[in-house]
């Protein structure tokens, strides 16, 4: 064998490769372009907002103990009655670390959910059992809805178009 064919199966080797790690990206897509208003459109076109209350800072601060000031883009939607509890939270994260914490802020808040509605809302608490909870750094999205599962394809189509 002499310094050409080494040179070829090793160009041929490293084609393939890149051709495999290709093919991957295009299946798998990327999170890379998602745009937060994008996302937050599809996700809002899934679920009937018009019957909901857009939360603010200080309702973000109370149902998930998050500082609004510390991420980069949020919205967050709740049933205008006491007896329904629907809810969704779409966050944009400003960096890595606050994944974990705004994970644990919705598990915290499913459990205080749980809590509120257990021993008299069985309807509700079927609902809030059935909770999504889906990230796709920087973004998660959190949602409890009849909805929650065509809602969270929702965001993973946003995710990797």
């Amino acid at each position: 064998m002499n310094g050409w064919d080494i040179l070829l199966k090793m160009a041929k080797a490293l084609l393939i490769s890149l051709l495999v790690v290709l093919l991957s990206a295009l299946v798998h897509g990327s999170a890379w372009n998602a745009d937060f208003e994008e996302l937050e459109e599809k996700v809002e076109a899934k679920l009937d907002v018009s019957g909901m209350q857009e939360g603010d800072e200080q309702l973000l601060r109370r149902l998930y103990g998050l500082n609004a000031g510390e991420l980069r883009h949020w919205v967050l939607y709740t049933a205008q009655d006491n007896m329904d509890v629907e809810e969704l939270l779409l966050i944009e994260s400003a960096d890595e670390g606050q994944m974990e914490l705004i994970r644990q802020a919705a598990e915290k808040r499913v459990d205080t959910q749980k809590n509120n509605f257990e021993g008299y809302g069985p309807e509700q608490l079927k609902l809030i059992e059935k909770y999504v909870l889906r990230e796709a750094e920087p973004y998660v999205l959190f949602v409890i809805s009849e909805d929650a599962e065509s809602i969270k394809e929702e965001f993973v189509k946003g995710m990797y178009q």
